[in-house]
């Protein structure tokens, strides 16, 4: 039976992070082929009542622990911070607005045994699409995609699902963790070309999403944000 941390990142999510907590709870008392060891919320610098919230969730459920950044860094640096902080034999990054159900993992944890990272993608045949995302998300999310197969070689059909799982043994930690350095979006781009970089099998696997609203991703000058940083990411890869 693996271990498995699971890591949220979460910047201002005390209106969906309740909800989410709850399902991820009750999931986890469900009987399953792992245990859940550790769930770490990154609180990454929020100004809402993130913190506060999971502080006092902590109190009724042994498993939840709080990490918070004095400041909001950015996606890529909230789920570095879970990263060096879980213990267990896996990771799940999963993002805090539970747009993929929690019992996907299933999906995930079953080819886990042939890879160092298994993805949930939206794009592949067999992804259950149950909300979309407005056409312009889309037809963006599918344009990042390949510039990074044109540009960088990467052969995914969606590198952005916040839903993967990660194998957390002393070569990742030891020669993948600390070479990540993208704080904001792109840091699964990253985290995918340094294990392939390595030799480490990547996996994607399609799973069941459903958009959700409040998006802290703003679609023009974060989308040329990603643009850059995966443009200077294969020359830095190569190099270390």
């Amino acid at each position: 039976m693996i271990s498995i941390t699971v890591v949220i990142p979460a910047y201002n999510e005390e209106h969906r992070l309740p909800e989410t907590l709850k399902a991820l709870k009750s999931f986890v008392a469900q009987p399953a082929p792992w245990v859940i060891q550790e769930v770490i919320v990154v609180n990454d610098g929020s100004t809402d009542k993130t913190a506060s919230y999971v502080e006092e969730e902590k109190k009724n459920w042994p498993l939840l622990k709080l990490h918070s950044l004095a400041v909001n860094q950015g996606k890529g640096a909230a789920v570095h911070a879970g990263l060096r902080l879980a213990s267990a034999e896996w990771i799940l990054i999963a993002d805090a607005d539970m747009a993929t159900p929690w019992d996907e993992l299933k999906k995930l944890a079953v080819p886990s045994s042939q890879a160092a990272l298994v993805m949930g993608s939206r794009a592949l045949p067999r992804s259950d699409i149950v909300i979309r995302q407005h056409w312009i998300r889309q037809t963006m999310g599918k344009t990042f995609n390949k510039i990074l197969k044109f540009f960088i070689g990467l052969p995914f059909k969606d590198t952005q699902c916040g839903f993967k799982l990660l194998r957390n043994d002393s070569f990742f930690r030891s020669e993948v963790l600390s070479r990540l350095q993208v704080q904001r979006f792109s840091w699964d781009v990253e985290l995918i070309l340094f294990l392939m970089k390595f030799q480490k099998a990547v996996i994607e696997v399609p799973i069941r999403w459903e958009h959700k609203e409040e998006s802290h991703v703003h679609i023009v000058r974060d989308s040329f944000e990603m643009l850059f940083t995966v443009l200077k990411l294969k020359r830095r890869v190569r190099s270390e």
